[in-house]
């Protein structure tokens, strides 16, 4: 399956940099990366690290939290290219999907872009433990999506979505966003 930049700039908001800061929350930035390997797209992940203080050994979107006065695009980019080992220029920021607030006080502002061309990827050690790529073919397919329950009292959402590749599973917030990626970007609405 291949999703077409024209599209996805067509079905998204635009990458405008502006922050929806809300007092008591913290900025975050992630990027949902395509990338293009054998004439098929996938989107990336991050699994962190499993003796990291805040949500150890989970499946994200490569990202973080805001520095200084960066814009949102800026914050994205500067956090995937030093979790992930690129460069700015590696990248092309395609469109924004809408704000999400996290459990842990974070608003953050997702947005979707392309790797230019596929490389391996070099790592941050200290924060990521492992970087994958699920086809986008496969996410699309009903058999692998689900939801699971949730008491969190943070929670804004009960009923969380999640996506079951092999032994992984995206879920909470990166599991809302890649809902968010699936239905807006691939034009793909996963079983309710």
């Amino acid at each position: 399956m291949k999703v077409s930049d024209e599209t996805v700039r067509r079905r998204l908001e635009l990458p405008l940099g502006d922050w929806s800061t809300t007092p008591g929350l913290r900025d975050s930035a992630v990027l949902a990366i395509l990338v293009e390997r054998d004439g098929e797209d996938h989107v990336v992940f991050n699994r962190r690290r499993d003796d990291l203080p805040f949500h150890p050994g989970q499946v994200c979107f490569p990202g973080g939290a805001r520095e200084g006065d960066e814009d949102a695009v800026a914050c994205a980019v500067r956090e995937t290219c030093e979790e992930m080992g690129l460069e700015p220029g590696d990248l092309d920021v395609l469109g924004r999907l809408p704000d999400r607030v996290s459990i842990s006080a974070f608003r953050i502002a997702p947005f979707v872009a392309r790797l230019r061309s596929p490389r391996p990827y070099i790592l941050h050690e200290a924060e990521v433990a492992e970087a994958f790529e699920i086809p986008c073919r496969d996410l699309t397919r009903p058999e692998g999506w689900g939801f699971t329950e949730t008491s969190h009292p943070l929670a804004r959402y009960r009923h969380v979505p999640f996506f079951r590749h092999g032994e992984r599973r995206v879920w909470g917030l990166t599991g809302i966003l890649l809902r968010d990626v699936v239905t807006l970007v691939m034009g793909y609405a996963p079983p309710v």
